[in-house]
């Protein structure tokens, strides 16, 4: 009997001893939440952290519930006896001069963390179990708007914690145009299309010596190379989640990536393409998976190849990207100069009356239209309208892509169009990222369209007939 009570007593100081190394080794998991505190109340704002435990470090994001942002990654977050950590300068696109995030000091309790944001703002952080939701329209259907044209499409994608929109935009458009075709619709996996882009990126960056952009930005370009190379895969067979009841979080995969493509470009000697794209393929498959070479889909047996030729049949070679700059000549292909343009894609250049007729011309004739573009001003609550609303000239145009308040953020997929009570005209657009309260549908105003689009991938036969010939064999 005192045998045993004695492994009893021995069994729970251990047991108590591991939850105390527990505790003691993540002190941060959970919900933090504070109010910054400046001289104008007005300008204070809510932060909230959510952080984590995972894979031996501490993983984070942040929201901003006064902003209406949500799942803003933490580049790091890190704990110093009592202090802790958090830098965002890389996600938050500033300068590695500017100071972290956030510093500061737990206090006894483990429940109040008192410190700094931004450098010089205060900010008291408490434990909190509130979690903050952004909304999602899954009808596009608004009220007071009446819909003038709507093209049936494929359900509503989320890309989650990724950047990967101009895949799950492309997606949702290659879809459509199936349903055009008269296929059966069908849900695609836009996962399968980011990793050979990944591979193919990679490449370039190392050959070009890290001169090149390697982020998780992309154009619908890459999503049509991968089509015609490689086919599709539905999303039921390859979803990119290794677990599925996961949401998708690229995080640590993009750092992993990044830091193996950076030891390649120091590399010399010994070093081969098969060697780096190898590497990256297999960075890829700890978090998206390998992607399988047969599979059954509605009881019949596919490879990706055969599954898009049979049940998709889009022809790649059959669409174009269209912009409407002045500094190169209209009617002809360039090299647009965009980050995310990192295999230099060339671009058809029209006139913005040309420009905006071929969107119509397309909604008009059954075609969707593939949208890349800014959404920093006036996104929110399911709209994209200008703060000041204006008629958008060519120079106006211009001047926004030039001085930079117009650049490559984001990309949609144009369904239809609506118009208010007045007669003016919106476009039906389906989002994949609910940030701003935009998630699934929203409406964005013509005078949005012409100002904050970057570029618009169209059907060739989309293109009207008049504007055709203008642009002769460049097309």
């Amino acid at each position: 009997m005192k045998t045993k009570n004695t492994i009893l007593v021995i069994l729970f100081f251990i047991g108590f001893l591991c939850n105390s190394q527990n505790k003691n080794q993540n002190p941060l998991a959970g919900s933090w939440i504070g109010k910054t505190i400046t001289k104008d109340p007005a300008s204070s704002e809510l932060v909230l952290f959510r952080l984590e435990w995972k894979n031996n470090a501490i993983k984070g994001f942040m929201d901003f519930p006064d902003k209406r942002l949500k799942n803003i990654s933490l580049d790091k977050v890190w704990i110093s006896k009592d202090s802790v950590f958090a830098d965002a300068r890389k996600s938050l696109g500033w300068a590695e001069s500017a100071p972290l995030i956030f510093k500061g000091k737990m206090m006894p309790g483990d429940s109040i963390i008192n410190g700094m944001w931004g450098g010089n703002t205060p900010l008291k952080l408490s434990r909190t179990e509130y979690v903050f939701q952004l909304k999602t329209n899954p009808n596009p259907k608004i009220a007071g708007y009446k819909i003038i044209k709507l093209i049936a499409s494929t359900p509503i994608k989320d890309q989650q914690a990724t950047g990967d929109c101009w895949s799950f935009a492309t997606t949702s458009f290659i879809e459509t145009e199936a349903m055009r075709l008269g296929k059966k619709p069908v849900v695609l996996s836009p996962m399968f299309f980011v990793r050979p882009t990944y591979i193919n990126k990679a490449e370039n960056y190392i050959r070009r010596n890290g001169a090149s952009a390697f982020t998780e930005g992309d154009l619908t370009f890459s999503v049509l190379k991968a089509y015609k190379e490689f086919g599709a895969i539905p999303e039921s067979v390859y979803s990119g989640k290794l677990d599925s009841d996961v949401k998708h979080d690229h995080g640590e995969m993009n750092k992993a990536l990044l830091e193996k493509v950076k030891f390649y470009v120091n590399s010399h000697g010994d070093l081969t393409p098969e060697i780096y794209r190898n590497q990256v393929d297999e960075i890829l498959n700890q978090t998206l998976g390998k992607v399988p070479n047969i599979f059954i889909y509605d009881g019949k047996t596919f490879t990706p190849k055969s599954f898009a030729n049979e049940m998709i049949g889009i022809n790649p070679n059959d669409y174009v990207e269209i912009t409407s700059y002045t500094h190169h000549p209209f009617y002809s292909k360039f090299t647009l100069e965009i980050e995310s343009n990192w295999n230099n894609n060339q671009y058809l250049n029209l006139p913005i009356d040309d420009f905006t007729a071929v969107i119509d011309n397309a909604l008009l004739h059954n075609y969707s239209v593939c949208w890349d573009g800014d959404i920093y001003e006036g996104f929110k609550n399911g709209f994209a309208v200008l703060d000041n609303p204006k008629i958008i000239t060519q120079h106006i145009r211009q001047a926004a892509f030039d001085n930079r308040t117009t650049e490559d953020v984001h990309n949609m997929h144009i369904i239809g169009r609506a118009e208010d009570e007045k007669g003016n005209r919106f476009y039906i657009i389906k989002n994949s990222s609910d940030n701003n309260d935009c998630g699934g549908y929203l409406y964005m105003s013509k005078d949005y369209l012409l100002l904050k689009t970057i570029s618009v991938m169209v059907n060739k036969n989309a293109i009207p007939k008049a504007i055709r010939i203008k642009v002769g064999k460049n097309i």
